[in-house]
């Protein structure tokens, strides 16, 4: 990525946000404070938490770090560099049949330059989409709305009618 098209700490900080209030599965959300930049793993405490007062070198900056448990209680994390790393596979990842369809939206809008770019909206399905390819370089859990309108189910027909037919009292 050029100097003219960074994507900003704050962005990729909402994006995660909005992954996880779309994601009810994940649990124990953990946001910490970090510093990012050439040794800055030299700030972190032995419990690996960076102090407040910490005085930054040349290149270092403050950013952010949200840890959380996914179903199988495994603990998984993001930070400003994984999300870019799940937008770097969206963008020039090669992704095929139809899956390509849902990152026209992302793609589109990283193409923007920067000023244009902060001023549009990603969906939360977007943010879904850029978290689970940084996490797991695929789609694991279902994000947003599906293309065709309502939540496709194939076994529609066969499940049970949930409301007694007309003049039946029996329950």
């Amino acid at each position: 990525m050029s100097g003219e098209h960074l994507i900003s700490d704050e962005e990729t900080r909402r994006f995660a946000e909005g992954f996880l209030s779309d994601s009810p599965w994940l649990g124990d959300h953990k946001w910490e404070r970090i510093v990012i930049g050439p040794n800055a793993e030299y700030h972190a405490d032995f419990n690996g938490v960076f102090p407040e007062d910490s005085e930054l070198l040349t290149g270092q900056q403050w950013s952010w770090r949200v840890s959380f448990s996914d179903p199988g209680g495994k603990r998984l994390s993001l930070d400003h560099a994984t999300v870019l790393k799940g937008i770097d596979r969206i963008v020039y990842g090669e992704v095929k049949g139809a899956e390509g369809f849902r990152y026209l939206h992302i793609q589109q809008w990283f193409t923007e330059p920067t000023p244009e770019r902060q001023k549009l909206q990603l969906r939360t399905a977007d943010h879904s989409l850029m978290c689970q390819r940084a996490l797991y370089d695929k789609i694991i859990f279902p994000a947003g709305e599906s293309p065709f309108g309502e939540k496709l189910d194939l076994f529609e027909e066969q499940r049970a009618n949930t409301e007694a037919p007309e003049g039946d009292t029996a329950a």
